[in-house]
């Protein structure tokens, strides 16, 4: 699966503004219900993962866990395109080297004879809006980001819009008008390396 989304940085106080004020843009606003997701992110001890450009990660949203492995991929125009590949987990024992030899050869091929443990999580208490627009479809996330490592915890907050349907000029056109009205930037990376930064835990190769 392809996934074009747009990422930028916020204060809280901003995004609660963001949310409150969903009428200057000239799309249909339909604001679900926020939820709370728990995300575990896997890694060698010296993060061979990483540094081969992908995140290994246990998403927990109630009792549904979800294991996505995703792609640094592409960031053009404002817009990164990754690839991701998501397996609903039953009670398998996705560490084990046959469950990743079976259902995840890429991360089987890099990690080799060492062992994935959990680096890092972050928990996340995302408010969606869904925006609508001829036949386009954005979902705007409002993250309010906790990331956890042992026991140290650093706030974080950051707004995702992802490209359900339509073209990804209509991505950047809400994207642009966020971050005009509102004054953002764009965020410089995936939030399991934002994370892994907050506690300088990214060794220098």
């Amino acid at each position: 699966m392809i996934e074009y989304e747009v990422k930028l940085t916020a204060s809280r106080k901003t995004l609660e503004k963001i949310e409150a004020e969903m009428d200057f843009v000239s799309w249909a606003v339909t604001r679900l219900p926020p939820k709370k997701l728990v995300s575990h992110y896997f890694d060698t001890e010296d993060l061979k993962l990483l540094f081969n450009n992908l995140a290994f990660r246990l998403r927990e949203e109630g009792s549904r866990k979800v294991l996505t492995l995703k792609s640094n991929g592409t960031f053009k125009a404002g817009v990164y395109v990754r690839e991701e590949k998501e397996l609903e987990l039953d009670h398998e024992d996705f560490l084990s080297k046959s469950f990743l030899k079976r259902n995840f050869p890429e991360i089987y091929n890099i990690v080799k004879d060492d062992e994935l443990c959990e680096v890092l999580e972050v928990v996340n208490e995302r408010h969606p809006i869904i925006l609508k627009k001829n036949n386009s479809e954005l979902e705007l996330d409002l993250d309010y980001l906790y990331f956890v490592k042992g026991r140290k915890k650093a706030e974080y907050y950051e707004i995702e819009i992802e490209l359900k349907k339509g073209c990804s000029e209509d991505l950047i056109e809400c994207a642009s008008l966020l971050q005009t009205r509102f004054d953002l930037k764009q965020a410089s990376a995936s939030k399991y390396e934002l994370g892994l930064r907050c506690f300088n835990s990214i060794p220098v190769l």
